[in-house]
Parts: C-alpha cells; sequence; structure tokens
C-alpha cells in the first residue's frame, strides 16, 4: 500500500486584499492548500472547520489582532502544536516579544518579507 502524502493545509489571515492574494499565491506554488480569512474573528471560526497544519497571520487586523488571535488559539490544547506565524509591519523588539508571548512559533518583518524566508520558515515548522 503506498502512503499518500497529504498536501499541508494553511490557513492564511489578512485584513489586506492585495496581501491576501500574494501570500496565497507564493504558498500555493510552494505546494500548499490555502483558505484565507478576512480578520482574526474569521480566521478563529475557520481554524474550527477542518485540519490546518499552520496559520499565518496578520497583526494589524480589525476585530482580533494577531496577537490576540494567537493568544485564543494556544487557549485551546488541540492547537498547542499548530505553528503559528505573524508576518507584519510592526518590527520593534518589544512586539516580536509580544508575539512570542502570545505563543506565536515565527515573527517575519513585512519590511523584509521575502518568499523565501516565509517559505523556509513554514517548511522549518510544518
Amino acid at each position: 500500500r503506498e502512503i499518500v502524502e497529504s498536501t499541508p493545509v494553511i490557513l492564511l489571515v489578512d485584513d489586506s486584499i492585495t496581501v491576501r492574494t500574494q501570500e496565497k499565491r507564493i504558498l500555493e506554488r510552494a505546494g500548499y492548500e490555502v483558505v484565507t480569512a478576512v480578520d482574526g474573528l474569521d480566521g478563529y471560526h475557520k481554524l474550527n472547520t477542518r485540519h490546518f497544519d499552520a496559520v499565518i497571520s496578520d497583526v494589524e487586523m480589525p476585530n482580533l489582532d494577531g496577537f490576540s488571535l494567537t493568544a485564543r488559539i494556544r487557549q485551546h490544547q488541540e492547537y498547542n502544536e499548530l505553528p503559528i506565524i505573524l508576518v507584519t509591519s510592526l518590527a520593534s523588539d518589544e512586539h516580536n516579544k509580544k508575539g512570542a508571548e502570545a505563543g506565536a512559533n515565527a515573527y517575519i518583518t513585512k519590511g523584509n518579507f521575502n518568499q523565501t524566508f516565509l517559505i523556509e520558515t513554514l517548511q522549518r515548522l510544518v
């Protein structure tokens, strides 16, 4: 019997349609299946609809920001091992620390954002 490796599924959360579209394209090209959400609350609800292998989220969003989304996900034991990557324009060490405290596995700054780094980070975690 052959073991079929399933495509990893990523939940991509960003309120900017431009960023969402760009990141979705990058991830799909790298072989991931992508489900998008328009803000933290939408992302949180979608998380419960199926199995995800990782979450990539913006930080600054309406309804529920990335830090709060991460903290809320981490409140559930079944998501303890779920890799969460925060992608943001907030570059300070303080924000980086806040992301780590919320439970994020990685913190990528949009200023030095590049496709390769995002994919490498994801491959390391998934």
